[in-house]
Protein backbone atom coordinates (compact mmCIF):
# COMPACT_ATOMS: atom_id res chain seq x y z
CA UNK A 1 0.00 0.00 0.00
CA UNK A 2 1.39 3.39 -0.95
CA UNK A 3 0.71 6.87 0.37
CA UNK A 4 0.93 9.89 -1.92
CA UNK A 5 -2.16 11.97 -1.06
CA UNK A 6 -0.72 15.48 -0.63
CA UNK A 7 1.05 17.92 -2.98
CA UNK A 8 4.67 16.91 -2.62
CA UNK A 9 7.46 19.09 -1.30
CA UNK A 10 9.72 16.49 -2.94
CA UNK A 11 8.09 15.59 -6.28
CA UNK A 12 8.49 11.93 -7.14
CA UNK A 13 10.26 11.09 -3.86
CA UNK A 14 9.64 7.69 -2.26
CA UNK A 15 10.34 6.59 1.33
CA UNK A 16 10.82 2.99 2.43
CA UNK A 17 9.84 2.25 6.06
CA UNK A 18 11.38 -0.94 7.46
CA UNK A 19 9.62 -1.58 10.78
CA UNK A 20 8.05 -4.75 12.14
CA UNK A 21 5.86 -3.07 14.81
CA UNK A 22 2.60 -2.10 13.07
CA UNK A 23 1.65 0.90 15.29
CA UNK A 24 5.10 2.40 14.74
CA UNK A 25 5.02 1.95 10.97
CA UNK A 26 1.60 3.64 10.94
CA UNK A 27 3.02 6.52 13.01
CA UNK A 28 6.00 6.95 10.65
CA UNK A 29 3.75 7.04 7.60
CA UNK A 30 1.55 9.66 9.27
CA UNK A 31 4.59 11.79 10.02
CA UNK A 32 5.82 11.47 6.44
CA UNK A 33 2.41 12.39 4.97
CA UNK A 34 2.82 16.22 5.31
CA UNK A 35 5.86 15.97 3.03
CA UNK A 36 3.64 14.57 0.28
CA UNK A 37 5.97 11.67 -0.46
CA UNK A 38 5.04 8.12 -1.41
CA UNK A 39 5.69 5.62 1.39
CA UNK A 40 5.97 1.85 1.49
CA UNK A 41 6.23 -0.39 4.58
CA UNK A 42 8.27 -3.58 4.95
CA UNK A 43 7.76 -5.55 8.19
CA UNK A 44 10.73 -7.88 7.75
CA UNK A 45 14.19 -8.06 6.23
CA UNK A 46 12.92 -10.39 3.50
CA UNK A 47 10.06 -8.02 2.61
CA UNK A 48 12.48 -5.07 2.68
CA UNK A 49 14.79 -6.80 0.19
CA UNK A 50 11.84 -7.38 -2.15
CA UNK A 51 10.73 -3.75 -1.86
CA UNK A 52 14.27 -2.47 -2.44
CA UNK A 53 14.23 -3.93 -5.95
CA UNK A 54 10.99 -2.02 -6.65
CA UNK A 55 12.68 1.37 -6.22
CA UNK A 56 13.85 4.00 -6.75
CA UNK A 57 14.03 4.97 -3.07
CA UNK A 58 15.07 8.43 -1.95
CA UNK A 59 14.98 7.95 1.84
CA UNK A 60 14.56 5.01 4.20
CA UNK A 61 13.66 4.61 7.88
CA UNK A 62 15.21 1.33 9.06
CA UNK A 63 14.84 -0.50 12.37
CA UNK A 64 17.94 -2.46 13.41
CA UNK A 65 16.20 -5.43 15.03
CA UNK A 66 13.96 -7.23 12.56
CA UNK A 67 12.29 -10.61 13.14
CA UNK A 68 14.31 -12.34 10.42
CA UNK A 69 17.57 -10.40 10.26
CA UNK A 70 19.56 -7.25 10.90
CA UNK A 71 18.64 -3.77 9.77
CA UNK A 72 22.32 -3.19 9.02
CA UNK A 73 22.16 -5.84 6.30
CA UNK A 74 19.07 -4.14 4.88
CA UNK A 75 20.94 -0.83 4.86
CA UNK A 76 23.71 -2.35 2.78
CA UNK A 77 21.18 -3.64 0.28
CA UNK A 78 19.53 -0.22 0.02
CA UNK A 79 22.77 1.67 -0.55
CA UNK A 80 23.99 -0.96 -3.02
CA UNK A 81 20.88 -0.58 -5.19
CA UNK A 82 20.23 3.13 -4.59
CA UNK A 83 23.52 4.95 -3.68
CA UNK A 84 21.85 8.33 -3.20
CA UNK A 85 19.13 7.02 -0.85
CA UNK A 86 19.51 8.65 2.59
CA UNK A 87 19.06 6.05 5.33
CA UNK A 88 17.92 6.93 8.86
CA UNK A 89 18.28 4.27 11.57
CA UNK A 90 15.41 4.14 14.08
CA UNK A 91 16.04 1.82 17.02
CA UNK A 92 15.24 1.15 20.65
CA UNK A 93 18.84 0.17 21.36
CA UNK A 94 20.54 3.41 22.40
CA UNK A 95 24.25 2.68 22.28
CA UNK A 96 27.31 4.44 20.91
CA UNK A 97 28.36 1.18 19.21
CA UNK A 98 25.14 1.05 17.22
CA UNK A 99 25.39 4.73 16.32
CA UNK A 100 28.98 4.35 15.11
CA UNK A 101 28.16 1.15 13.23
CA UNK A 102 25.19 2.86 11.60
CA UNK A 103 27.43 5.73 10.47
CA UNK A 104 29.98 3.33 9.02
CA UNK A 105 27.20 1.46 7.23
CA UNK A 106 26.20 4.73 5.55
CA UNK A 107 23.32 5.95 7.74
CA UNK A 108 22.66 9.66 7.55
CA UNK A 109 21.23 9.84 11.07
CA UNK A 110 20.41 7.73 14.12
CA UNK A 111 17.13 8.18 16.05
CA UNK A 112 16.24 6.50 19.36
CA UNK A 113 12.83 5.08 20.21
CA UNK A 114 10.41 6.35 21.36
CA UNK A 115 10.58 8.74 18.42
CA UNK A 116 9.84 12.42 18.89
CA UNK A 117 7.51 13.35 16.01
CA UNK A 118 9.18 16.70 15.29
CA UNK A 119 12.62 15.11 15.30
CA UNK A 120 11.60 12.40 12.86
CA UNK A 121 9.87 14.82 10.50
CA UNK A 122 12.85 17.18 10.42
CA UNK A 123 15.26 14.29 9.94
CA UNK A 124 13.18 12.82 7.12
CA UNK A 125 13.03 16.20 5.40
CA UNK A 126 16.81 16.52 5.72
CA UNK A 127 17.23 13.02 4.31
CA UNK A 128 15.15 13.83 1.24
CA UNK A 129 17.05 17.07 0.73
CA UNK A 130 20.35 15.21 1.03
CA UNK A 131 19.24 12.68 -1.58
CA UNK A 132 18.14 15.46 -3.91
CA UNK A 133 21.49 17.24 -3.50
CA UNK A 134 23.49 14.05 -3.99
CA UNK A 135 21.63 13.23 -7.21
CA UNK A 136 22.50 16.68 -8.59
CA UNK A 137 26.21 16.36 -7.85
CA UNK A 138 28.12 15.05 -10.84
CA UNK A 139 29.62 11.67 -10.03
CA UNK A 140 33.30 11.76 -10.91
CA UNK A 141 35.68 8.88 -11.42
CA UNK A 142 38.62 8.59 -8.99
CA UNK A 143 41.01 10.14 -11.50
CA UNK A 144 38.65 13.02 -12.28
CA UNK A 145 37.96 14.06 -8.69
CA UNK A 146 41.18 15.87 -7.88
CA UNK A 147 39.83 17.98 -5.02
CA UNK A 148 36.89 18.52 -2.70
CA UNK A 149 36.16 22.02 -1.42
CA UNK A 150 39.48 23.09 0.18
CA UNK A 151 40.96 19.59 0.12
CA UNK A 152 43.42 18.56 -2.59
CA UNK A 153 43.95 14.89 -3.42
CA UNK A 154 42.22 11.92 -5.03
CA UNK A 155 43.69 8.96 -3.13
CA UNK A 156 41.29 6.18 -2.11
CA UNK A 157 41.58 7.27 1.52
CA UNK A 158 40.52 10.83 0.71
CA UNK A 159 37.72 9.77 -1.63
CA UNK A 160 36.32 7.79 1.29
CA UNK A 161 36.48 10.93 3.45
CA UNK A 162 34.75 12.99 0.75
CA UNK A 163 31.91 10.45 0.52
CA UNK A 164 31.52 10.40 4.29
CA UNK A 165 31.30 14.20 4.45
CA UNK A 166 28.68 14.32 1.69
CA UNK A 167 26.67 11.60 3.42
CA UNK A 168 26.48 13.19 6.87
CA UNK A 169 26.47 16.88 5.90
CA UNK A 170 22.68 17.23 5.78
CA UNK A 171 22.20 15.64 9.21
CA UNK A 172 22.08 17.46 12.53
CA UNK A 173 24.12 14.69 14.12
CA UNK A 174 27.36 15.82 15.80
CA UNK A 175 30.49 14.88 13.87
CA UNK A 176 33.84 14.04 15.46
CA UNK A 177 36.91 14.49 13.24
CA UNK A 178 40.02 12.61 14.31
CA UNK A 179 43.45 12.88 12.76
CA UNK A 180 47.06 13.76 13.40
CA UNK A 181 48.04 17.42 13.63
CA UNK A 182 48.21 19.00 10.21
CA UNK A 183 45.87 16.58 8.41
CA UNK A 184 43.21 19.20 7.70
CA UNK A 185 40.58 18.83 10.41
CA UNK A 186 39.41 22.42 10.00
CA UNK A 187 39.13 21.88 6.22
CA UNK A 188 36.87 18.89 6.94
CA UNK A 189 34.67 21.03 9.19
CA UNK A 190 34.51 23.68 6.47
CA UNK A 191 33.51 21.08 3.87
CA UNK A 192 30.79 19.71 6.19
CA UNK A 193 29.43 23.21 6.63
CA UNK A 194 29.50 24.02 2.90
CA UNK A 195 27.77 20.74 1.97
CA UNK A 196 25.01 21.22 4.54
CA UNK A 197 21.81 23.20 4.52
CA UNK A 198 23.50 25.57 6.97
CA UNK A 199 25.97 26.94 4.44
CA UNK A 200 24.24 30.34 4.48
CA UNK A 201 24.92 30.60 8.24
CA UNK A 202 28.23 31.14 9.99
CA UNK A 203 30.96 28.57 10.51
CA UNK A 204 32.50 29.58 13.85
CA UNK A 205 35.74 27.91 14.93
CA UNK A 206 37.02 27.74 18.51
CA UNK A 207 40.45 26.27 19.28
CA UNK A 208 39.98 24.86 22.77
CA UNK A 209 43.75 24.39 23.20
CA UNK A 210 44.70 27.95 22.30
CA UNK A 211 42.40 29.83 24.71
CA UNK A 212 43.23 30.08 28.45
CA UNK A 213 40.76 28.14 30.59
CA UNK A 214 39.80 31.37 32.36
CA UNK A 215 38.50 32.78 29.06
CA UNK A 216 37.11 29.72 27.28
CA UNK A 217 33.63 30.05 28.84
CA UNK A 218 33.32 33.64 27.64
CA UNK A 219 34.65 32.63 24.22
CA UNK A 220 31.98 29.97 23.84
CA UNK A 221 28.97 31.60 25.52
CA UNK A 222 29.78 35.34 25.53
CA UNK A 223 29.48 37.89 28.34
CA UNK A 224 27.74 41.15 29.23
CA UNK A 225 29.37 44.43 30.08
CA UNK A 226 30.66 44.51 33.65
CA UNK A 227 30.52 40.73 34.11
CA UNK A 228 34.19 40.79 35.15
CA UNK A 229 37.18 43.13 35.14
CA UNK A 230 37.92 44.11 31.56
CA UNK A 231 34.45 43.31 30.22
CA UNK A 232 33.87 46.78 28.78
CA UNK A 233 31.14 45.81 26.33
CA UNK A 234 28.62 43.06 25.62
CA UNK A 235 29.93 40.19 23.53
CA UNK A 236 28.20 37.25 21.90
CA UNK A 237 30.02 33.97 22.22
CA UNK A 238 30.66 31.30 19.60
CA UNK A 239 27.33 29.54 20.17
CA UNK A 240 25.30 32.67 19.49
CA UNK A 241 27.48 33.64 16.51
CA UNK A 242 26.97 30.15 15.05
CA UNK A 243 23.17 30.18 15.43
CA UNK A 244 21.63 28.59 12.28
CA UNK A 245 25.15 27.58 11.30
CA UNK A 246 28.00 25.31 12.41
CA UNK A 247 30.21 25.47 15.51
CA UNK A 248 33.63 23.84 15.12
CA UNK A 249 35.34 22.97 18.41
CA UNK A 250 38.93 22.14 17.56
CA UNK A 251 41.09 20.16 20.00
CA UNK A 252 38.02 19.44 22.13
CA UNK A 253 40.05 17.07 24.33
CA UNK A 254 41.81 20.11 25.83
CA UNK A 255 38.56 21.70 27.05
CA UNK A 256 38.55 22.49 30.78
CA UNK A 257 36.53 19.93 32.75
CA UNK A 258 34.36 22.65 34.33
CA UNK A 259 33.40 24.11 30.97
CA UNK A 260 32.57 20.61 29.71
CA UNK A 261 29.51 20.51 32.00
CA UNK A 262 28.19 23.78 30.56
CA UNK A 263 28.86 22.59 27.02
CA UNK A 264 26.89 19.41 27.75
CA UNK A 265 23.93 21.41 29.04
CA UNK A 266 23.98 23.65 25.96
CA UNK A 267 23.93 20.60 23.69
CA UNK A 268 21.11 18.95 25.64
CA UNK A 269 18.82 21.96 25.91
CA UNK A 270 19.84 24.17 22.99
CA UNK A 271 20.06 27.05 25.48
CA UNK A 272 23.05 29.25 26.32
CA UNK A 273 23.54 32.03 28.81
CA UNK A 274 26.17 34.74 28.53
CA UNK A 275 28.43 35.24 31.54
CA UNK A 276 26.82 37.83 33.81
CA UNK A 277 23.41 37.50 32.19
CA UNK A 278 20.31 35.93 33.78
CA UNK A 279 18.24 35.03 30.73
CA UNK A 280 18.88 32.07 28.43
CA UNK A 281 18.89 32.19 24.65
CA UNK A 282 17.82 29.41 22.31
CA UNK A 283 20.31 28.56 19.58
CA UNK A 284 20.21 26.19 16.61
CA UNK A 285 23.77 24.97 16.16
CA UNK A 286 25.31 21.94 14.45
CA UNK A 287 28.43 20.96 16.43
CA UNK A 288 31.55 19.54 14.79
CA UNK A 289 34.49 18.58 17.02
CA UNK A 290 38.06 17.55 16.34
CA UNK A 291 41.08 16.26 18.20
CA UNK A 292 44.39 14.55 17.52
CA UNK A 293 43.98 12.67 20.83
CA UNK A 294 42.09 9.46 21.54
CA UNK A 295 39.05 11.00 23.21
CA UNK A 296 37.88 7.75 24.77
CA UNK A 297 41.29 7.33 26.41
CA UNK A 298 40.76 10.81 27.86
CA UNK A 299 37.44 9.62 29.28
CA UNK A 300 39.07 6.58 30.86
CA UNK A 301 41.74 8.82 32.38
CA UNK A 302 39.07 11.03 33.97
CA UNK A 303 40.02 14.04 31.86
CA UNK A 304 36.86 14.15 29.74
CA UNK A 305 33.23 13.64 30.76
CA UNK A 306 31.80 10.35 29.57
CA UNK A 307 28.31 11.79 29.05
CA UNK A 308 29.75 14.58 26.90
CA UNK A 309 31.78 12.03 24.93
CA UNK A 310 28.61 10.17 23.98
CA UNK A 311 26.99 13.45 22.93
CA UNK A 312 29.86 14.42 20.64
CA UNK A 313 31.22 11.13 19.31
CA UNK A 314 28.25 10.23 17.12
CA UNK A 315 29.59 10.25 13.56
CA UNK A 316 33.39 9.81 13.47
CA UNK A 317 35.45 10.84 10.45
CA UNK A 318 39.07 9.70 10.37
CA UNK A 319 41.49 11.87 8.36
CA UNK A 320 44.45 9.86 7.05
CA UNK A 321 48.02 10.96 7.65
CA UNK A 322 49.76 12.39 4.57
CA UNK A 323 52.17 9.43 4.49
CA UNK A 324 49.15 7.17 3.83
CA UNK A 325 47.88 9.17 0.86
CA UNK A 326 50.30 8.13 -1.89
CA UNK A 327 50.45 10.46 -4.89
CA UNK A 328 48.41 13.11 -3.06
CA UNK A 329 51.77 14.34 -1.75
CA UNK A 330 52.87 15.41 -5.24
CA UNK A 331 49.45 16.75 -6.14
CA UNK A 332 49.35 19.00 -3.07
CA UNK A 333 52.97 20.07 -3.54
CA UNK A 334 52.37 20.97 -7.19
CA UNK A 335 49.26 23.00 -6.37
CA UNK A 336 51.09 24.90 -3.62
CA UNK A 337 54.10 25.50 -5.89
CA UNK A 338 51.87 27.11 -8.52
CA UNK A 339 50.06 29.21 -5.90
CA UNK A 340 53.14 30.58 -4.18
CA UNK A 341 55.10 31.08 -7.42
CA UNK A 342 52.25 33.28 -8.65
CA UNK A 343 52.03 35.17 -5.36
CA UNK A 344 55.80 35.84 -5.24
CA UNK A 345 56.20 36.32 -9.01
CA UNK A 346 58.67 33.43 -9.28
CA UNK A 347 59.37 31.14 -12.27
CA UNK A 348 58.75 27.75 -10.59
CA UNK A 349 56.76 25.26 -12.69
CA UNK A 350 57.69 21.75 -11.51
CA UNK A 351 59.75 19.49 -9.23
CA UNK A 352 62.80 17.59 -10.48
CA UNK A 353 62.36 13.78 -10.52
CA UNK A 354 64.73 13.26 -7.57
CA UNK A 355 62.81 15.89 -5.61
CA UNK A 356 59.55 14.09 -6.34
CA UNK A 357 61.08 10.86 -5.06
CA UNK A 358 62.28 12.64 -1.91
CA UNK A 359 58.84 14.11 -1.25
CA UNK A 360 57.22 10.70 -1.68
CA UNK A 361 59.68 8.93 0.64
CA UNK A 362 59.62 11.44 3.50
CA UNK A 363 57.41 10.54 6.50
CA UNK A 364 55.77 14.00 6.85
CA UNK A 365 55.27 13.95 10.64
CA UNK A 366 53.66 17.39 10.33
CA UNK A 367 51.39 16.14 7.52
CA UNK A 368 49.90 18.57 4.98
CA UNK A 369 50.79 21.59 7.08
CA UNK A 370 54.48 20.64 7.00
CA UNK A 371 54.38 20.01 3.23
CA UNK A 372 52.83 23.40 2.58
CA UNK A 373 55.45 25.11 4.75
CA UNK A 374 58.28 23.32 2.91
CA UNK A 375 56.99 24.45 -0.49
CA UNK A 376 56.43 27.97 0.81
CA UNK A 377 60.02 28.18 2.06
CA UNK A 378 61.44 26.86 -1.22
CA UNK A 379 59.58 29.46 -3.27
CA UNK A 380 60.52 32.26 -0.86
CA UNK A 381 64.26 31.45 -0.88
CA UNK A 382 64.87 30.39 -4.50
CA UNK A 383 63.84 31.17 -8.08
CA UNK A 384 64.06 28.73 -10.99
CA UNK A 385 61.75 26.84 -13.34
CA UNK A 386 62.36 23.54 -11.52
CA UNK A 387 62.74 22.80 -7.82
CA UNK A 388 66.13 21.08 -7.36
CA UNK A 389 67.16 18.72 -4.55
CA UNK A 390 69.54 21.22 -2.96
CA UNK A 391 66.64 23.65 -2.44
CA UNK A 392 64.91 21.31 0.02
CA UNK A 393 65.43 21.70 3.77
CA UNK A 394 67.98 19.30 5.35
CA UNK A 395 65.41 17.28 7.34
CA UNK A 396 63.83 15.99 4.14
CA UNK A 397 67.14 14.69 2.82
CA UNK A 398 67.96 12.93 6.11
CA UNK A 399 64.64 11.21 6.62
CA UNK A 400 63.65 9.56 3.36
CA UNK A 401 63.15 6.01 4.68
CA UNK A 402 60.51 6.48 7.39
CA UNK A 403 59.54 3.76 9.83
CA UNK A 404 55.94 4.57 9.00
CA UNK A 405 56.35 2.58 5.81
CA UNK A 406 57.75 -0.51 7.54
CA UNK A 407 55.77 -3.75 7.67
CA UNK A 408 53.51 -3.88 10.76
CA UNK A 409 54.49 -6.45 13.38
CA UNK A 410 51.15 -8.15 12.94
CA UNK A 411 51.67 -8.70 9.20
CA UNK A 412 51.70 -12.41 8.42
CA UNK A 413 54.60 -12.24 5.97
CA UNK A 414 57.34 -10.04 4.61
CA UNK A 415 56.61 -7.73 1.70
CA UNK A 416 58.43 -9.88 -0.82
CA UNK A 417 57.34 -12.27 -3.53
CA UNK A 418 58.24 -15.87 -2.82
CA UNK A 419 60.04 -14.91 0.39
CA UNK A 420 63.40 -14.21 -1.30
CA UNK A 421 64.75 -11.06 0.32
CA UNK A 422 67.80 -10.96 -1.94
CA UNK A 423 65.94 -10.99 -5.26
CA UNK A 424 65.83 -7.96 -7.55
CA UNK A 425 63.84 -5.04 -6.10
CA UNK A 426 61.55 -4.72 -9.11
CA UNK A 427 60.54 -8.37 -8.69
CA UNK A 428 60.27 -8.63 -4.90
CA UNK A 429 58.61 -5.55 -3.46
CA UNK A 430 54.86 -5.77 -2.96
CA UNK A 431 52.76 -2.58 -3.08
CA UNK A 432 52.39 -1.00 0.35
CA UNK A 433 48.60 -1.14 0.02
CA UNK A 434 48.79 -4.92 -0.43
CA UNK A 435 51.04 -5.40 2.62
CA UNK A 436 48.74 -3.18 4.65
CA UNK A 437 45.68 -5.10 3.51
CA UNK A 438 47.24 -8.43 4.49
CA UNK A 439 48.13 -7.07 7.92
CA UNK A 440 44.57 -5.89 8.49
CA UNK A 441 43.00 -9.13 7.24
CA UNK A 442 45.37 -11.17 9.39
CA UNK A 443 44.46 -9.17 12.49
CA UNK A 444 40.74 -9.52 11.78
CA UNK A 445 41.18 -13.27 11.36
CA UNK A 446 43.18 -13.57 14.61
CA UNK A 447 40.41 -11.80 16.54
CA UNK A 448 37.60 -13.74 14.85
CA UNK A 449 36.21 -10.75 12.99
CA UNK A 450 36.20 -8.35 15.96
CA UNK A 451 37.18 -5.05 14.35
CA UNK A 452 37.61 -3.26 17.68
CA UNK A 453 40.14 -5.77 18.99
CA UNK A 454 41.92 -5.95 15.63
CA UNK A 455 42.25 -2.15 15.54
CA UNK A 456 43.74 -2.10 19.04
CA UNK A 457 46.31 -4.74 18.07
CA UNK A 458 47.23 -2.74 14.95
CA UNK A 459 47.35 0.53 16.88
CA UNK A 460 44.76 2.32 14.72
CA UNK A 461 41.23 3.63 15.10
CA UNK A 462 38.45 1.17 14.11
CA UNK A 463 37.18 3.71 11.58
CA UNK A 464 40.56 3.50 9.82
CA UNK A 465 39.99 -0.22 9.21
CA UNK A 466 36.43 0.37 7.98
CA UNK A 467 37.65 3.14 5.68
CA UNK A 468 40.43 1.02 4.19
CA UNK A 469 38.15 -1.99 3.74
CA UNK A 470 35.75 0.21 1.78
CA UNK A 471 38.53 0.99 -0.75
CA UNK A 472 39.88 -2.51 -1.37
CA UNK A 473 37.52 -3.58 -4.11
CA UNK A 474 38.61 -0.86 -6.52
CA UNK A 475 42.19 -0.24 -5.49
CA UNK A 476 43.89 -3.48 -4.49
CA UNK A 477 41.66 -6.14 -5.96
CA UNK A 478 40.24 -9.25 -4.39
CA UNK A 479 43.06 -11.61 -5.28
CA UNK A 480 45.72 -11.16 -2.64
CA UNK A 481 47.10 -14.68 -2.58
Amino acid sequence: MTDATLPSQFPGSRVLIVEDVLPLSIQYRALARPLGVETMVAASAAEARRQITLGPWHAALVDINLPDGSGFDVMQEITRHWPHCAVVVVTGEDSIDNAVRAAHAGAMDFIEKPVEPDRLQITLRNALQACSLASQIEVLTPTQRQSFHSFIGHSAQMRSVYRMIETVAASRAPVFIHGESGTGKELAADALHRCSGRASGNLVAVNCAAIPKELIECEMFGHVRGAFTGANADRNGAFIEADKGTLFLDEIAELDINVQAKLLRALQTGEVRRVGETKHRMVDVRVVCASHRNLYAQVQAGLFREDLFYRLYVVPIELPALRERGDDVLQIATAMLARYAKEDNKKFEAFAPDVQACLMQYAWPGNVRELINVVRAVVAMHDAKTVALEMLPPQLLKRTAPAAYSRPDSAPEAAVVGGHADAGPAETVRPLALVERRAIEHAIKVFAGNITQASKALGVNPSTIYRKMATWSDDVGTDIG
